[in-house]
């Protein structure tokens, strides 16, 4: 019983958490402008969390806070002008930037496929920094949907998603670079004749650029190692 308190309790908490972290990101894009009225939809939150700090935890009046200070959130978001919540509350600008250039390169995949297929720029395949910039965008949508599920999508992380296509495009590159190096020393093949190949690698190193960095920092330390012998 007790355990199921506890439980209980820290699903409430994350739940004002992620209330507390929508209305920190919305004051942030400017939606409360008086500042007594985020402080008083704080107060409450902060009141909730007291509540389940208790020993055992009131989960009855934490529950009644949490509904005072979302009916009050969602008061001014509902009231809003349309093109915040258009900006803030669903991403538009970020969803129709990402939708643009992905419409933008299956066009130019479609005429121009069999072109690119045997293009380079900088001995990279035209093909891995398109498929690397396919991967960067669907890691935006992704991101989207979070941070417009979570209401936590802060005006200063539209640059961030301006900028997913190009870095994906480069890592995509990049992540391109090291495989060939590894796979012409292990079979003395200069070209891989993959084509699925190289998009799946290419967009999975777009998608996750956490990926494609430790990719990049574990060549690194191999490097490192080999010149230290």
């Amino acid at each position: 019983m007790a355990k199921a308190a506890e439980d209980d309790a820290a699903d409430w908490k994350n739940q004002f958490q992620l209330l507390q972290d929508a209305l920190e990101s919305a004051n942030e894009d400017g939606l409360i402008q008086e500042t007594s009225a985020y402080q008083a939809i704080m107060d409450k939150i902060a009141g909730g969390l007291a509540d389940l700090s208790q020993n055992p935890p009131n989960t009855i009046k934490a529950r009644k806070k949490y509904s005072l200070a979302c009916h009050e959130f969602n008061r001014h978001v509902n009231s809003a002008k349309f093109w915040w919540r258009f900006k803030y509350c669903y991403g538009g600008p970020a969803l129709l930037y990402l939708l643009s250039i992905f419409v933008i390169i299956l066009v130019i995949w479609l005429f121009f496929s069999s072109s690119l297929s045997d293009s380079t720029f900088l001995w990279v395949p035209s093909s891995a920094f398109m498929w690397g910039a396919i991967g960067g965008i669907f890691n935006g949508f992704w991101w989207l949907w979070q941070h417009a599920w979570r209401r936590e999508l802060r005006k200063v992380w539209y640059v961030w998603y301006v900028l997913l296509p190009i870095m994906g495009a480069i890592l995509g590159a990049l992540v391109y670079l090291i495989f060939l190096a590894g796979f012409i020393t292990a079979t003395g093949e200069t070209q891989i004749k993959s084509q699925s190949f190289v998009m799946l690698l290419s967009a999975l190193a777009g998608f996750s650029a956490r990926w494609a960095v430790e990719t990049l920092n574990n060549v690194t330390k191999i490097i490192q190692i080999k010149k230290g012998e």
